[in-house]
């Protein structure tokens, strides 16, 4: 299959608006590329071949899959954009577009993918890297393939932090949108079990698949939506989407937990927390707890 890769070029401050939009239209992830990372980590990347470039700007990437109307997707995203541009986050240039395969745009990414220690004991770690654990270290081993999900962005370390400190073995844990697995494994790595993760991307069901098994953790993957989980069954629910979808999922979340379960949601843009914590308590979840990290927010919310 081929990919129609977007490029655009804007201010650091429209950086993350420019990614949540791609996530909404791209129904996955997306990339950036800052000179900041790579000034900040050349040493230990050993980076040479790459230049740093004006720390001002980034480039946020997404990945439109050949399939539906792209040109109406193209429309939309631009329309977009020109709104963004007038509430003054700062200069966003035109799209630039460039067909790509599916093993392309799968790899091309893997010399930024780093080892990264997420919290006290958890490690992403790529499988093609080597590291050295410390004891007591808990790796994930991944490879995220096509499946959003590497441990790196603030939306994905922060609920990684907090499973830390939530999970319990022998807990019941549902990852909503599990994406590569990565949230599903680290429960499972703290104990959790079962665990089970959903996905409606049959690409992000298979990557999740592979990686619990590289990572010899049992994990209850499918494809589809929340009414496959029994209700009433799950100890703690995780969902790192967007604002939007965990708005829409909030009243099936809550039938699938049990009475004292939790809730962390992810994914949030700042400028939704509001809108989030109204829903989280209007359909009867307690919210707990708020963290915020490079503008993006995760809420861990119980059912009384």
């Amino acid at each position: 299959m081929r990919y129609l890769q977007v490029a655009i070029r804007c201010r650091r401050a429209a950086a993350d608006a420019v990614g949540n939009l791609l996530v909404e239209l791209t129904g996955g992830g997306y990339a950036v590329d800052d000179p900041l990372d790579i000034i900040q980590n050349r040493s230990s990347w050993e980076i040479t071949d790459l230049v740093a470039g004006d720390p001002e700007w980034v480039t946020v990437q997404g990945w439109l899959a050949e399939a539906g109307d792209l040109e109406e997707l193209r429309a939309t995203l631009e329309h977009r954009l020109e709104e963004m541009r007038e509430l003054g986050l700062g200069e966003i240039q035109a799209p630039v577009y460039a067909w790509v395969q599916e093993e392309d745009w799968a790899n091309a990414w893997k010399a930024y993918f780093k080892p990264t220690r997420v919290g006290e004991r958890l490690v992403v770690v790529p499988t093609w890297e080597q590291y050295d654990l410390l004891e007591g270290d808990l790796p994930l081993y991944l490879d995220p393939g096509m499946a959003f999900g590497t441990g790196t962005h603030p939306t994905t370390s922060l609920c990684l932090r907090r499973l830390e400190s939530l999970v319990r073995p022998g807990m019941r844990v549902l990852d909503v949108g599990t994406g590569s697995g990565i949230l599903a494994i680290a429960a499972a790595k703290l104990g959790a079990c079962p665990v089970i993760g959903i996905d409606i991307d049959p690409v992000a069901v298979k990557v999740a698949q592979e990686n619990a098994a590289q990572n010899g953790v049992s994990l209850d993957v499918r494809p589809g939506t929340l009414d496959q989980v029994e209700p009433e069954e799950c100890d703690v629910v995780v969902a790192n989407i967007i604002a939007s979808v965990i708005i829409d999922i909030l009243p099936d979340v809550v039938t699938r937990m049990k009475k004292g379960g939790r809730f962390l949601a992810s994914g949030i843009i700042a400028e939704k927390k509001q809108a989030v914590l109204d829903a989280l308590t209007a359909t009867w979840l307690l919210p707990l707890d708020v963290k915020e990290e490079a503008g993006w927010v995760a809420i861990l919310a119980m059912k009384p």
